[in-house]
């Protein structure tokens, strides 16, 4: 099926100024669910401290109780100070690649395959036994069945496809 199509693949094209505002958009709103998902997530585990530790509560002095709530604030600042450098690094990762940050591929869809993570279509790569596996919408992915002929724009390191259109 591939034989008689050239496949053509553009690689380091840079991001466009919307690519990357909605790049930054996707990462503020991560950062906004961030602390919520954190005190929650403390919460629960003081709330199974005091569960395990319900019969001996009787024992302790005033100053346990503010320990106990210090305690809680510390686990909620460490937990939330590595998640900020996860976020930070994933930033200067696709700050320092946003001059490379694309490519177009022109190929033809060669397999499809929904997960629980997202819907994937696999294209034809240059070489012989090569693929690409992109992620995509869910609308695009029931849109082109296997074997339509494509040409997609797609984020280089999260295989991510921006933009696929018809190649005719």
């Amino acid at each position: 099926m591939t034989d008689n199509f050239k496949i053509q693949l553009q690689e380091n094209i840079p991001l466009s100024t919307e690519e990357i505002e909605r790049i930054e958009a996707g990462l503020k709103g991560f950062r906004k669910i961030i602390p919520v998902i954190l005190a929650f997530a403390t919460l629960l585990v003081m709330g199974f401290i005091v569960f395990l530790m319900r019969d001996s509560q009787t024992q302790f002095k005033y100053y346990d109780y503010f320990l106990f709530v210090a305690a809680g604030f510390v686990l909620f600042g460490f937990c939330y100070l590595i998640a900020l450098l996860v976020v930070w690094y994933d930033t200067a990762n696709w700050k320092k690649d946003k001059v490379v940050g694309k490519n177009k591929l022109l190929s033809i869809v060669i397999n499809k395959d929904a997960t629980e993570y997202g819907e994937y279509l696999t294209f034809a790569g240059v070489t012989q036994n090569d693929k690409i596996r992109l992620k995509v919408k869910p609308e695009e992915y029931s849109l082109y069945p296997i074997g339509t002929k494509l040409s997609v724009t797609y984020l280089k390191f999260s295989k991510e496809a921006l933009c696929i259109v018809d190649a005719v």
